[in-house]
């Protein structure tokens, strides 16, 4: 994979977690590779609907915890892991 590419893919994944930083580093270092501004508006057009998504989808999921009467015992019975992370 060439280092025009990385850079892109970087930026998009800067963009779907919501890293400024990341994004102030990698957009400049991926113009100086040579991308395009229709390369990083591909990139923004690709990314927004999945970082859309997820965002929607993590809504919905925060509403049901959120009202969910499960208590501490009914989660970690319920979790292969026995907890979280």
């Amino acid at each position: 994979m060439n280092e025009l590419t990385k850079e892109l893919i970087q930026a998009a994944a800067a963009v779907a977690v919501g890293c400024t930083s990341c994004l102030e580093y990698h957009v400049p270092k991926a113009r100086g590779l040579g991308a395009t501004d229709a390369d990083l508006q591909e990139v923004l057009a690709l990314v927004r609907p999945v970082k859309l998504t997820a965002t929607m989808k993590m809504d919905e999921f925060s509403e049901e915890i959120f009202t969910s009467k499960k208590t501490e015992l009914d989660v970690v019975t319920e979790a292969s892991s026995g907890g979280c992370c």
